[in-house]
């Protein structure tokens, strides 16, 4: 009777070992897309102007991701696209205001719009 435990156990226990986490993910199935936050599209990051109101911003980008209690003139809008807990593409988008008008806009979706702009022109 004890054999055929410690058998059944060591059955059981090479069978757990060959569902490690590095195999399940490699099946496509596993691999689910997820996207966080806003899309930021690049033809709308560069269709912002100072001097827009928050209005204005708030229909073209969407709501912001982040809007902090303590920084009220300033919006935050982020994206992310993650495969397998990969991220693939993280971008963010930083709006200031000088009172109800956009006054600047930074971070790394301003980039990607300004390189993905020339290549849409040729």
């Amino acid at each position: 009777m004890n054999k055929f435990i410690i058998l059944t156990l060591a059955v059981a226990a090479m069978g757990l070992s060959a569902c490690s986490s590095e195999r399940v993910s490699n099946f496509p199935s596993y691999k689910l897309k997820v996207e966080q936050g806003n899309e930021l599209d690049a033809n709308k990051v560069k269709q912002l102007q100072a001097g827009m109101t928050r209005e204005q911003v708030r229909l073209l980008l969407g709501t912001p991701s982040i809007r902090s209690a303590f920084h009220a003139n300033r919006w935050d809008y982020q994206f992310l696209i993650s495969r397998n807990g990969v991220v693939k593409e993280n971008h963010n988008l930083t709006v200031y205001f000088d009172g109800d008008l956009l006054s600047r806009v930074e971070g790394s979706a301003v980039d990607a719009a300004a390189q993905a702009t020339p290549a849409a022109a040729e």
